[in-house]
């Protein structure tokens, strides 16, 4: 009886990934796209199988778990584009031929970060599992500068990254006095994208700048694997709910961010590609609910 039970659940475990990853495809990608694909689908192929069959297999507590917080970035070639477009604008706020004003750029990085998944308890201190994280950073500004004429030369910069990253990982509980200390530790694939739209005027009584940001819209995208770990605070509420905080530490850089045509993305017009380092830290206030699977 429990045989048939859990051959029909492997049965359900391989439909539900067949189901989510059907194959062949409808339309043919190019290979990049392919290639990125696979290895998105890969992971998340092993994080599905990994946590279903570990249901089926065993008796225990399975957790789900969500949280959201703010979170930190280094981007630093980017910011450092922003940077010299603040000291051009900064030196035309100030210039007496020009009438207007453009705000300082703010620099990327700080943003809200979320994440979801699952874990099994395999002992009492130890699980493992899944989960999906999400980062998201912005910074625009906008004016604009006359000399007096009808010369008007206008300014809007609005630049948007954001990280999609699938991780397997555990949890060690090393302290369990009520409140509960625990170490995390996971590595995965990310998915990382960066927008920008770009209008960037200058007048020409203006001395020639160095910089020549690419105008109009661009969308670039790039992928790269990634470790994060950190340590976590939980409270039991009831025998099924905890909540708690945690603090980690991610460790992600996306070497060549390029749009569908292949081109890399150039953000201050130096001629070198900027690289996207994700990497930092984040804050999260989490909320967990047990299921007993113990029969």
């Amino acid at each position: 009886m429990a045989y048939a039970a859990r051959k029909q659940s492997l049965t359900l475990v391989i439909r539900v990934v067949r189901g989510v990853f059907p194959y062949p495809m409808e339309s043919s990608p190019d290979p990049q796209t392919l290639e990125k694909g696979d290895k998105m689908k890969g992971l998340v192929t092993v994080t599905v199988i990994t946590l279903l069959c570990g249901t089926v297999a065993f008796s225990g507590t399975l957790e789900f778990h969500a949280g959201a917080g703010p979170s930190a970035a280094a981007l630093g070639s980017i910011n450092a584009g922003i940077d010299v477009v603040n000291i051009i604008t900064g030196d035309l706020n100030t210039d007496p031929r020009f009438d207007g004003e453009v705000p300082m750029l703010p620099h990327m990085g700080s943003g809200l970060a979320y994440s979801a998944g699952e874990r099994y308890w395999i002992t009492g201190n130890l699980a493992l599992g899944g989960e999906v994280s999400y980062f998201k950073s912005a910074s625009s500004t906008s004016g604009s500068y006359s000399n007096g004429s009808s010369e008007v030369s206008n300014v809007a910069i609005d630049l948007q990254c954001q990280s999609v990253g699938v991780l397997i990982g555990g949890q060690f509980v090393f302290l369990d006095v009520g409140l509960r200390l625990a170490a995390n530790l996971g590595v995965g694939y990310y998915y990382s994208g960066f927008n920008s739209s770009i209008t960037f005027e200058m007048p020409s009584a203006y001395h020639p700048i160095n910089i020549h940001l690419s105008s109009g819209d661009g969308h670039y995208n790039g992928s790269s694997l990634g470790i994060e770990g950190g340590v976590s605070l939980s409270f039991p509420l009831a025998d099924w709910i905890n909540v708690g905080a945690g603090l980690s530490y991610r460790s992600l850089t996306v070497q060549h961010l390029s749009d569908s045509d292949g081109t890399g993305f150039d953000f201050d017009g130096d001629g070198t590609t900027e690289v996207a380092d994700f990497s930092g830290i984040t804050v999260q206030f989490n909320i967990a609910l047990d299921i007993n699977l113990s029969l």
